[in-house]
C-alpha cells in the first residue's frame, strides 16, 4: 500500500513538472545602428577625437563593447570587454551613449535588447 501511494506521489510530481508551458521570445527585429555594424563604425571613426596618448603610435587592436538599447533608440550600460587603452575606450564608449540606434521589436512592440560588438581600432598617428 505504501509503494502505491509512494507511485502516485511521483506521478503526480512529474506531470507537475512536464506541463510547464515553455515560451520562447522571439525578436522580429534585432536592435541595430541605422545602416548596420558597418555604418555604426564608420560614424565612431568619423567623429572620433584620438586621445593625446595616442600620439605618435600605431595601434592596431580590437574592442568588445556591450550596451543596452532602449525602446526610445538610447544606449544605456555601455561597457567596453576588452579594452584597448590609450584613452580610445571612453572615447567610444561617449560616441555610443550620443548615437541613437533603432531599437528591438517584438510582437510588434519596441523591448530593450542588449549589443555585444567588437570594433577594430587602427590609430597611426
Amino acid at each position: 500500500m505504501k509503494s502505491l501511494i509512494l507511485i502516485a506521489v511521483f506521478l503526480g510530481i512529474n506531470i507537475i513538472c512536464f506541463a510547464q508551458v515553455n515560451q520562447l521570445v522571439k525578436i522580429n527585429q534585432e536592435a541595430q545602428f541605422p545602416g548596420g555594424d558597418q555604418a555604426l563604425v564608420q560614424y565612431i571613426y568619423q567623429n572620433i577625437k584620438w586621445p593625446e596618448a595616442t600620439k605618435g603610435k600605431l595601434i592596431m587592436d580590437e574592442m568588445n563593447i556591450s550596451f543596452d538599447v532602449l525602446p526610445d533608440s538610447t544606449s544605456i550600460n555601455v561597457i567596453a570587454l576588452k579594452k584597448v587603452g590609450y584613452g580610445i575606450d571612453e572615447a567610444v564608449i561617449d560616441l555610443i551613449k550620443q548615437a541613437k540606434f533603432i531599437p528591438s521589436i517584438q510582437n510588434g512592440t519596441a523591448v530593450k535588447m542588449n549589443i555585444m560588438f567588437v570594433l577594430p581600432i587602427q590609430v597611426r598617428n
